[in-house]
């Protein structure tokens, strides 16, 4: 079964077929046409001409602008407005991040103490024991966008010897750190790689389980989240399952609010949006209620969908069924 998937795996390689896929845009953190230094200097005046805000003021936002510039973490989101698969591994393995212990204020108050970088944390360990519970002998994982591929390829596979791993990412640089990865893990035997749309896929029931952690953050659009997930599903075995999880709306969007406040630090909780939303606009901030996610999920063919929420009830997992 391994041996007949890898010489399919191949022949999506060549390079006939690759040009026949249609590449969209990133949606995450695709280049901005200026340089750090003129974003930096755009979000400066964006903050200045703006004026005090009633919760904070320029001073201090202009204090937080210069705080983040001074690691990498934070000058990529300057920069980019999102995340990569290398900082999105970066964020998700601490406290094993490499310097971890020679953070600054800013970058310390991201990765201890931020509510939505908090249960993006743990909403990572629920995905992968989740994950681990399905590694049988002939499973076929997908990891879409897979970044590092670090979901898949930290999983336990040394009780099973016949299995395979693909990772699907619109970033070569990425696909390129996740087959360096699977190196590292040993697992390269199992391992394929494909600069790929996620809304473009061309597999149809090929895979058992499919995991993707937070491209539908970025995508407001609800039709195309629908078509997304109508990919993974034409994708999936029947009875596969996909793994996946979405942001639920803050107190100030009104209806639909989940999050759990006395499991929120509320001056953190502030500072967040002060640094996401004003001073940066991050990328992700597209909310979806659990009724709506369902909803998409099950106009697509799913027919289980089971939620299992993080502490504060930001960030849950989706496990979805075929």
């Amino acid at each position: 079964m391994f041996f007949t998937f890898m010489l399919m795996m191949a022949s999506v390689f060549a390079a006939q077929e690759e040009s026949k896929v249609t590449l969209g845009h990133n949606l995450s953190h695709e280049k901005r046409d200026l340089s750090f230094e003129e974003t930096f200097e755009r979000i400066s005046k964006k903050i200045k001409e703006r004026g005090e805000l009633s919760y904070v003021s320029v001073e201090k936002q202009l204090e937080y602008l210069n705080l983040l510039s001074e690691f990498g973490l934070g000058k990529f989101l300057i920069e980019r407005g999102g995340v990569n698969g290398y900082w999105t591994d970066y964020i998700m393995s601490y406290p094993d991040t490499e310097h971890s212990d020679r953070l600054n204020a800013m970058e310390n108050f991201l990765l201890n103490r931020a509510p939505l970088i908090l249960a993006t944390q743990e909403r990572y360990k629920i995905f992968k024991s989740e994950m681990q519970k399905r590694v049988r002998d002939g499973a076929s994982f997908m990891s879409i966008p897979c970044g590092l591929m670090a979901d898949c390829l930290q999983l336990d596979f040394s009780q099973v010897t016949d299995f395979s791993l693909t990772g699907i990412d619109l970033d070569q640089e990425s696909l390129d750190r996740a087959a360096d990865n699977s190196k590292k893990y040993g697992l390269e035997s199992h391992s394929s790689f494909l600069l790929r749309d996620a809304w473009n896929l061309q597999f149809h029931g090929a895979f058992d389980l499919i995991t993707s952690n937070g491209l539908t953050m970025y995508e407001p659009d609800d039709a195309r989240v629908e078509a997304f997930y109508r990919e993974c599903y034409e994708a999936l075995k029947s009875g596969g399952c996909f793994v996946t999880s979405f942001i639920t709306p803050p107190p100030a969007q009104g209806n639909g609010c989940s999050w759990k406040m006395d499991a929120i630090n509320k001056d953190d909780a502030l500072l967040q949006k002060i640094i996401f939303a004003d001073i940066l606009d991050c990328r992700w901030q597209t909310y979806r209620s659990e009724e709506k996610t369902r909803n998409l999920l099950k106009s697509t063919g799913f027919t289980e969908v089971e939620m299992i929420y993080d502490t504060a009830r930001m960030f849950p997992t989706v496990i979805a069924t075929k």
